[in-house]
């Protein structure tokens, strides 16, 4: 007891609290140890009545129960070991080899077994003096039945009602419940079928609305294009000598512009200096040719105005001479035969 008074504040502190652990594991144990004999009777008497099916979901609370309690040995096993080698602890600045497994795997229970407050304590004093704990020391054992715990299979299931019945001395015959659960595997697995078989058709719906819609896009482009076309065509019908003009602008204005419904235009080659030059080139001569012809066709549609305009007045002049000459005044009498007349007639 003198001794215990000038141990270091570490020695003292892992002491105790591997002490006080200990009592709160027993005590904690005792819980769930009750509450894994209730949950049995339970499934004695839901066996007793009939109901195999509620006893073997029953079972997935015992399982847990038990996970719990197979923690709470563990924890106990790596503080015996922890309270053995403590001396040893003392010796060295690091942790030594035979408690870094028990140190590791305390410092990751904390996180994962909150009904045991101690092992924060402990936690603050082992990385106060060996600093972060090693994820790869870690007792596998402890990592599968807390992070990598995993719901209970059918097979385990059946075992642990198998084993409450004969812990109980019970009559009772499973395969009733293993073909209920046969019943009910094959119904899932049809309605996984089913429900795959819906995505998969809805993937195909919408897989052909996006082509019905691609292909519409298509369509409405081509019919854009032939529309365009007649009437470069109607327009290249009326004029002789327009056409070759428009035809140049058109073929331009396709080249620049943006086709719609996601049509783009091919992109254009990049040529050289010396073929830009060429280009440039054969475009001002064929500028040049194309203004010359312009400039005779107006000349000849002048010439022809004028003698359409000529030929119109003379026709004029002509109807206007026919109309005067077939036009003849009347004769006026003179006035003394007009008097004459007038007398005669009052005398009759």
């Amino acid at each position: 007891m003198f001794l215990w008074c000038f141990k270091p504040k570490f020695y003292k502190k892992s002491k105790s609290t591997t002490s006080y652990m200990k009592i709160r594991l027993d005590i904690v144990r005792k819980k769930r140890i009750a509450m894994v004999k209730n949950y049995k009777t339970d499934i004695v008497n839901l066996l007793n009545n009939g109901q195999d099916y509620e006893a073997y979901k029953r079972t997935e609370l015992l399982l847990e129960e038990l996970r719990i309690i197979s923690c709470y040995d563990l924890i106990e096993r790596f503080c015996d070991c922890i309270s053995e080698n403590l001396s040893l602890m003392l010796k060295k600045r690091e942790c030594p080899e035979e408690c870094r497994e028990a140190v590791s795997s305390l410092i990751y229970a904390t996180a994962w077994v909150p009904d045991v407050p101690e092992l924060k304590d402990l936690r603050a004093v082992f990385t106060k003096r060996f600093g972060t704990f090693i994820a790869s020391s870690v007792n596998h054992e402890l990592v599968e039945k807390t992070e990598l715990r995993r719901l209970p299979s059918r097979e385990l299931k059946i075992q642990t009602v198998k084993d409450v019945v004969n812990e109980f001395s019970i009559n009772w015959d499973p395969t009733p419940l293993k073909l209920m659960l046969l019943r009910e595997n094959s119904a899932l697995q049809i309605k996984d079928k089913v429900e795959t078989r819906a995505d998969y058709l809805n993937k195909d719906t919408e897989k052909s609305m996006i082509d019905e819609q691609s292909e519409d896009e298509s369509v409405l482009s081509e019919s854009w294009r032939r529309d365009s076309l007649s009437k470069g065509s109607l327009s290249s019908s009326s004029s002789s000598s327009s056409s070759s003009l428009k035809r140049e602008s058109v073929r331009k204005k396709k080249r620049n512009k943006i086709l719609p419904y996601g049509i783009v235009s091919p992109p254009h080659t990049k040529t050289g200096t010396r073929n830009d030059e060429k280009a440039q080139e054969e475009k001002e001569e064929k500028k040049k040719s194309v203004d010359q012809k312009n400039s005779r066709l107006l000349g000849i549609q002048d010439s022809s105005r004028s003698l359409t305009s000529t030929s119109k007045n003379e026709v004029s002049t002509t109807k206007e001479n026919e109309r005067t000459s077939s036009f003849e005044r009347p004769k006026l009498l003179e006035y003394d035969d007009v008097v004459a007349r007038l007398a005669a007639l009052r005398r009759r």
